[in-house]
């Protein structure tokens, strides 16, 4: 109940945080990198399409379509398995510095941690990416299995959506746990014992991610703001009144 209410209580304060114009510049990558990807799907759709065409080839035809359908099948397959984990690495740099940003602008801290600071978080946050995605992975394989031998496939699509949510959004805590000196293996413990806040995190970001066209601008942007709130209130770093520093 404290994860949602938190969350709530993140979602006001990010409103009010969204009124200051400088915060929407970060949002500009995000913008880019949707348009990268739109345009490389429209790339491999146009791909796929020509695969019906390529059967036409006398001889070689039927494997050349086959061929072109299971190269773009893979691609998609692994975007739509690994995606939001990369679209999150791309964005990484620009999450630090808005996660910053927030932080400043909410409790009147002065971080300004200068490039050897902001590349290692940078370099730290891909880290915690890559291993974040690689136990997703893990356990996504160990839930598969499990739901091959025993043939309980039910839950199948609530545990990968559960176990997706809980490591988006323990990387969105990332960027407020390196600026608080929390160390590695501190943020896994964080992430495992906040795992309703993680869940939740994850949730919206999952659901923001949903709208058409604009999702995958938006989720991560709103999310960074959202976390870096919610981990300010746990540390108990915003002002009692609710007040946010700018606004007092």
């Amino acid at each position: 109940m404290n994860a949602i209410q938190h969350h709530i209580f993140a979602l006001r304060i990010s409103i009010e945080q969204l009124k200051i114009g400088r915060n929407w510049l970060y949002i500009l990558p995000a913008v880019f990198i949707a348009f990268l990807f739109y345009g490389i799907f429209s790339f491999f759709d146009a791909i796929e399409s020509t695969s019906e065409s390529a059967a036409d080839i006398p001889l070689l035809g039927s494997y050349v379509s086959d061929g072109i359908s299971k190269t773009v099948g893979l691609f998609f397959w692994i975007t739509d398995a690994f995606y939001k984990f990369l679209i999150l690495t791309l964005l990484s740099p620009v999450n630090c510095l808005l996660s910053e940003a927030i932080d400043n602008q909410v409790t009147g801290a002065k971080f300004d941690g200068g490039i050897v600071r902001i590349l290692k978080e940078i370099w730290r946050a891909i880290g915690l990416l890559f291993f974040s995605l690689l136990l997703n992975f893990v356990l996504i394989c160990v839930w598969y299995l499990f739901a091959w031998l025993t043939g309980f496939h039910v839950l199948d699509e609530l545990i990968y959506f559960l176990i997706t949510s809980f490591f988006i959004g323990f990387s969105f805590y990332d960027f407020s746990l390196e600026r608080y000196g929390v160390g590695f293996f501190g943020t896994i413990e964080f992430g495992f014992d906040k795992m309703a806040y993680m869940l939740v995190t994850g949730f919206l970001f999952s659901l923001i991610y949903l709208i058409p066209q604009l999702g995958l601008i938006f989720a991560p942007f709103l999310i960074t703001i959202i976390s870096t709130v919610v981990y300010l209130k746990l540390k108990d770093k915003i002002p009692h009144n609710g007040l946010t520093h700018s606004n007092s």
